[in-house]
């Protein structure tokens, strides 16, 4: 029987491959007491690995969870994966936060006050044209 292990570390909350294509010697149960003193199975596995890959085993123990794959034994190829994150598990995404807006003070230069003085008013009778000057009443 052949294997595959992979490691799910917490900060990233991702899983990456650690051991491809590993035999297994055995596997079983293991008899454990609980704190309560109650018996409780667990199961035991024996895979054959080099020492550098047995500490990259021990490591990955030490940093996450692992988790054990049946591989055919037919395949024997290497597989190059890129560690799958938690967004690769969802089909739509959210939404990106929106986007922090900042806030444009514009200044406004004061304008003098328009000149007061006479105002014009044009009538055109016809072509005839008339032109009324009117002096600010204030």
């Amino acid at each position: 029987m052949w294997l595959d292990s992979w490691c799910r570390a917490p900060p990233e909350q991702q899983t990456t491959t650690v051991l491809e294509n590993v035999a297994v010697i055995a596997s079983g149960q293991r008899l454990e007491k609980t704190a309560g003193g109650e018996p409780q199975t667990s199961p035991v596995i024996t895979l054959l690995v080099s020492p550098d890959d047995a500490q990259k085993l021990t490591l990955a123990t030490t940093q996450g969870k692992i988790q054990l794959a049946l591989r055919n034994p037919l395949d024997t190829k290497s597989s190059e994966l890129d560690a799958a994150k938690m967004d690769a598990l969802y089909k739509y995404k959210p939404a990106a936060a929106p986007a922090k807006t900042r806030v444009v003070t514009k200044r406004i230069v004061a304008q003098a006050p328009p000149i007061k003085g006479p105002y014009q008013v044009e009538v055109y009778r016809g072509e005839k044209k008339d032109v009324n000057n009117f002096e600010d009443d204030k």
